[in-house]
């Protein structure tokens, strides 16, 4: 004799409080996270048709402003003022400390030039030859005109 099969119960799963935790989570991390730390002193950087990225790590900002305050950013920490003076001991004590840092320049597009130039040389003085100036990326006048 044949055994009889047993009907299978179907399984009901509610899935409201994993929702609820998922969303509760999402809006944790995003109030507790820090996207991008809040500048000291708004700099409106030059256009430019190139577009190669700043690297995201092992990077030292360093920032000209209109009226030609010099600040510098390592990584993830805040912007910190500095003087044209004291500029080579901070990019060679920060060099010193690691040695795959990249410079990126950001400077305001109305800062003078002679600050510049002081910070040009500065990079010359500290064997920093490599390094990247920040621009606004715009579109080629042809690729506007043709949309």
């Amino acid at each position: 004799m044949p055994a009889k099969k047993l009907r299978r119960i179907g399984v009901k799963i509610d899935m409201t409080p994993m929702v609820d935790v998922a969303f509760l989570l999402l809006i944790f991390f995003m109030s507790t996270s820090q996207f991008d730390p809040p500048q000291k002193v708004p700099i409106s950087i030059p256009d430019s048709h190139s577009n190669l990225k700043v690297p995201e790590s092992d990077v030292m900002t360093l920032a000209v402003s209109k009226d030609n305050q010099i600040l510098y950013q390592i990584g993830k920490k805040p912007q910190e003022f500095t003087d044209i003076a004291n500029l080579e001991t901070v990019v060679t004590d920060a060099r010193r400390k690691n040695r795959n840092l990249r410079v990126a320049i950001k400077a305001d597009k109305d800062s003078d030039y002679g600050t510049m130039e002081d910070v040009m040389g500065i990079m010359q003085k500290t064997n920093t030859i490599s390094f990247s100036l920040v621009t606004e990326l715009i579109a080629s006048k042809k690729s506007a005109m043709s949309h």
